[in-house]
């Protein structure tokens, strides 16, 4: 029955300063209304597939809760993710006890990601699969871990 998820959305304090920041990862606003202050991306257009981000503006301080959204990429763009993000003025964060600097692993899934905040501190994930069995594990490891298990 369900195949996906066709959209979602984000409340944002400032659209335009939103859709600077989602540009800035490479994302192409597809649609928008200014009327009601919201703008769409949307990936795999065409496809059956099709899905969308809503950016809905709010009052400042208006957003009540922060989202959580995680992008799929390729384990060689994660490689390469925390300059790409360095050269955009944006800093990966800490989660899970684990500081930044490095990939994390979800090994149930497996799969490998680096997490950081858009301009109204709602989370973002690159999480690339990784080619090996989940694992149970006693705390996250960085990737540089898991590669050497």
């Amino acid at each position: 029955m369900i195949r996906g998820i066709y959209e979602t959305h984000l409340q944002v304090g400032n659209l335009e300063r939103s859709i600077e920041f989602y540009e800035s990862l490479g994302l192409v606003i597809d649609s928008r209304s200014r009327r009601r202050k919201i703008a769409f991306i949307v990936f795999n257009k065409y496809s059956d597939f099709e899905t969308m981000l809503g950016l809905w503006q709010v009052n400042e301080g208006g957003i009540v809760n922060k989202r959580h959204i995680a992008f799929n990429v390729t384990l060689e763009n994660l490689m390469r993710a925390k300059d790409w993000l360095a050269d955009r003025s944006i800093v990966s964060k800490p989660v899970f006890g684990r500081e930044g600097f490095e990939p994390i692993v979800h090994a149930s899934d497996p799969a490998a990601a680096i997490y950081f905040d858009d301009p109204d501190g709602n989370e973002l994930e690159f999480y690339a699969r990784l080619p090996s069995d989940p694992r149970v594990v006693e705390s996250v490891p960085y990737l540089g871990e898991w590669n050497k298990w």
